[in-house]
């Protein structure tokens, strides 16, 4: 029982300083974010970054991860249903069709509807725009798996090989329609007036994702064919 106290507070200690890096890197980004800064905002000594993760590179590691797991977390479920309908060689149409709505209104709840997704959301566009030694953390622990999910369905939708350009551009096409709406939140807040999204706008935003997507599947021409520059759009 003596020791559950030390181990208890050292839990808290790393904690505190997790919390710190998702505030700080979000806003400032890793290169412009001082350990000082960093231990003021946790309220901790300045050495307690080294002892529990050897310096703010490992400091910065641990929030990448601590972002990974919580998002996984939330949309995991929603990509495991969608892998286990595009792998069911029955799977009709319509079902395919019921897990791409399942998962944009996964999406769209977790990126729109959660307070913590703007820290979230900024520490991944600053490694989008200026990426760290740490990048592959995001890229290989959540982006690429979202992506794949997302070129897995498309793939069984338009009926294309999954290595082809084609698919994985719609696939970042298509996760792009939903992510604009977090990034680029300032801009939007002012076009629909307010200071947050409603649960009206978050159900506008779902069933245009939607609808976008079922206009692509139903309208279906490919883009990146041999003769798409002499056809024309």
């Amino acid at each position: 029982m003596k020791q559950a106290r030390p181990k208890t507070a050292e839990k808290e200690t790393r904690q505190k300083l997790v919390d710190a890096g998702l505030r700080l890197f979000g806003l400032h980004g890793f290169e412009a974010t001082s350990t000082r800064a960093l231990a003021q905002e946790a309220g901790v000594n300045l050495s307690a970054i080294v002892y529990h993760f050897g310096g703010k590179e490992g400091l910065y590691r641990a929030v990448l991860e601590h972002i990974i797991s919580v998002k996984l977390a939330e949309v995991g479920p929603g990509l495991f249903r969608v892998v286990m309908v595009c792998k069911t060689e029955g799977s009709s149409r319509e079902q395919l069709l019921g897990a791409m709505r399942a998962l944009v209104r996964t999406m769209v709840s977790v990126m729109l509807g959660s307070p913590e997704s703007r820290s979230f959301s900024q520490i991944m566009m600053q490694e989008q725009i200026a990426p760290t030694g740490a990048f592959d953390i995001f890229h290989d622990g959540f982006f690429a798996k979202v992506h794949g999910v997302w070129a897995l369905l498309l793939g069984r939708l338009l009926d294309l090989p999954e290595d082809s350009l084609e698919l994985r551009l719609r696939a970042l096409a298509v996760m792009g329609q939903m992510v604009i709406f977090r990034v680029g939140m300032t801009g939007i807040l002012r076009v629909v007036g307010g200071e947050k999204l409603s649960d009206e706008h978050l159900e506008c935003i779902v069933r245009l994702c939607i609808q976008q997507v079922e206009a692509i599947v139903a309208g279906y021409k490919s883009a990146c064919g041999p003769d798409i520059f002499e056809e024309g759009i």
